[in-house]
């Protein structure tokens, strides 16, 4: 056998180190830890979450022309949960907002709580429509307030923060708090993770920040943020209102992001019968954006993958196809014995895979749902 020459030795170098390299990251996504199951009463700081301030005297009629919800008349009684559309109606930031209880009476002030990666998307969005209005807009600095989540049977007395109110996205949220940020939030409760926060909201069918509700992309009601109180169907002009109230009065939401839970496509393995986090699960995440189809590959896309942890995560399913809901007089497209797949092609850092997808709808969606006919009547 010839001896190799110095080129040839140079590229089977580089290709075994590939190699390694592809088993190395493939081995890395198996391998790390997920998040512990959540506890029952728990408390956790939130990274993902960062803060903008709003003040000055026009600061209450500045963001009702903005928002999906209407600024509450007594602004400092409690923050509520809204959203940024742009002209077409579709999702820019969802936002927590509260009274800024340091802001002085004869100039309100509030604080916007954002996705972080977001924070300077919005300032900016925020500055484009400030015009003349007398506000003032400041990115808050992460040292100086931090947002958490509490959960559980929690003591309010035992809260050291600057604002806060319950979190009424879903049933049973907890409350979200803020906190001076050289301060550590005193509760009842072990401090956890913010991994742990995300499983627990996750399992609620709870999206949340751009990396879920897709920015320019998603429609409030597909997001399920009419479900979470962050619409006023009632509300005067805003930014995106037109189609908004269209869907809302005329239109039918054929999808919405749901909870989901992932499952191994060989062996015997059999769907879910409920929603159950598996902590030690071995299974290799979908990349974002992949497509679920039934596995028979008979009829059109069902969902898209918007991202989870360990067997479970949110997806943007066709709720006449993937669930038992019906929406109109042609029936559901959905059988129990249908299963559901994501497949995907290698990329960088992640190998061809593919596994199994079941959805569930949470008990909350249909009590929301009764309560908007009713409105609409």
């Amino acid at each position: 056998m010839p001896p190799r020459t110095p080129s040839l030795l140079f590229n089977t170098l580089c290709h075994c180190h590939k190699a390694l390299l592809r088993r190395s990251r493939r081995y890395t996504t198996i391998s790390a830890p997920n998040p512990p199951v959540p506890s029952h009463t728990a408390f956790a700081q939130l990274p993902t979450r960062r803060l903008i301030s709003l003040r000055g005297h026009d600061a209450s009629h500045f963001l009702q022309g903005l928002i999906t919800q209407n600024i509450p008349s007594q602004y400092a009684s409690s923050c509520f949960y809204s959203a940024f559309l742009n002209a077409s109606g579709r999702v820019l930031h969802d936002v927590y907002i509260y009274p800024d209880a340091k802001a002085e009476k004869e100039e309100p002030g509030f604080l916007i709580e954002v996705d972080s990666n977001e924070v300077e998307a919005l300032a900016r969005h925020l500055k484009r429509y400030k015009l003349r209005a007398k506000v003032g807009i400041r990115v808050i600095d992460e040292g100086e307030l931090s947002v958490w989540a509490t959960w559980g049977k929690q003591s309010p007395c035992g809260f050291d923060s600057r604002t806060g109110c319950l979190d009424q996205r879903a049933p049973d949220m907890g409350r979200r708090v803020i906190v001076p940020g050289d301060r550590k939030l005193e509760a009842s409760g072990t401090q956890v993770g913010s991994g742990s926060y995300d499983i627990r909201r996750m399992m609620m069918g709870v999206a949340e920040g751009q990396g879920e509700i897709l920015k320019e992309s998603a429609l409030p009601q597909e997001s399920n943020i009419d479900y979470m109180g962050g619409i006023n169907f009632r509300k005067g002009c805003y930014v995106g209102q037109e189609l908004t109230i269209r869907t809302h009065h005329t239109g039918v939401v054929r999808k919405r992001i749901l909870p989901v839970q992932i499952y191994p496509a060989e062996g015997d393995s059999k769907p879910p019968d409920g929603l159950t986090y598996t902590e030690d699960t071995k299974i290799v995440l979908p990349p974002k954006g992949a497509n679920i189809s039934r596995v028979d590959k008979k009829g059109r896309s069902a969902g898209k993958w918007l991202g989870g942890v360990g067997n479970i995560g949110l997806a943007l399913c066709r709720l006449e196809i993937m669930t038992d809901t019906v929406l109109t007089g042609e029936g559901s497209q959905w059988s129990p014995e249908h299963e559901f797949k994501m497949a995907w092609e290698p990329e960088e850092g992640k190998e061809r895979g593919e596994v199994r997808v079941k959805a569930f709808v949470p008990n909350w969606h249909q009590s929301r749902a009764e309560s908007q006919k009713l409105h609409r009547s």
